[in-house]
C-alpha cells in the first residue's frame, strides 16, 4: 500500500508549482577588470503549459526581450537558455525554485570573454497563478 502513495508524492514533486507569471530581480557579475560588481535589474515573463514551459526575459529598463529557450525542470530546478545581441552564444540559467523566489547562476560570454552571474528573482504576487 505504500508504493501508490510514494508514486503519486513522487509525481506531485515532478510537477512542481506553476511558474507563469512575472519574475523580477537582478543578475550580479564580478567584473574582474575593474573589481566591482555590476548588477542588473532584469524581469522574466513565463508561461507555463502542459506541453512546457516558455518566456522572454530582458532587463528592466528596456523594451526589448530575448526569448527563453529549452527549458525544463529537473526537481526543484529551472534551467533555460537566452541569447541576445551583446552575448557571443546563448547564457545558460540554471535557478532554484522555493515558492515565490528563485535564485541561481547565469554563465556564458560575450565578445570580452567568459561571463559568470548570480541570479536573485522573485515573483510579482500579481501575476502569480495558482
Amino acid at each position: 500500500m505504500k508504493l501508490p502513495f510514494l508514486l503519486l508524492f513522487a509525481c506531485a514533486l515532478t510537477l512542481g508549482a506553476d511558474l507563469t507569471g512575472r519574475w523580477t530581480g537582478t543578475i550580479a557579475v564580478d567584473d574582474t577588470g575593474s573589481g566591482t560588481t555590476i548588477t542588473t535589474q532584469v524581469h522574466i515573463e513565463l508561461q507555463q503549459k502542459s506541453d512546457g514551459l516558455s518566456g522572454k526575459i530582458g532587463r528592466i529598463e528596456d523594451t526589448d526581450v530575448v526569448p527563453i529557450k529549452n527549458a525544463h525542470m529537473d526537481g526543484d530546478t529551472l534551467s533555460f537558455e537566452a541569447a541576445s545581441e551583446e552575448t557571443t552564444g546563448p547564457m545558460k540559467f540554471s535557478l532554484k525554485i522555493a515558492g515565490d523566489r528563485m535564485e541561481g547562476t547565469m554563465k556564458g560570454s560575450i565578445d570580452s570573454g567568459d561571463i559568470n552571474g548570480k541570479v536573485k528573482l522573485t515573483r510579482d504576487k500579481n501575476t502569480a497563478t495558482r
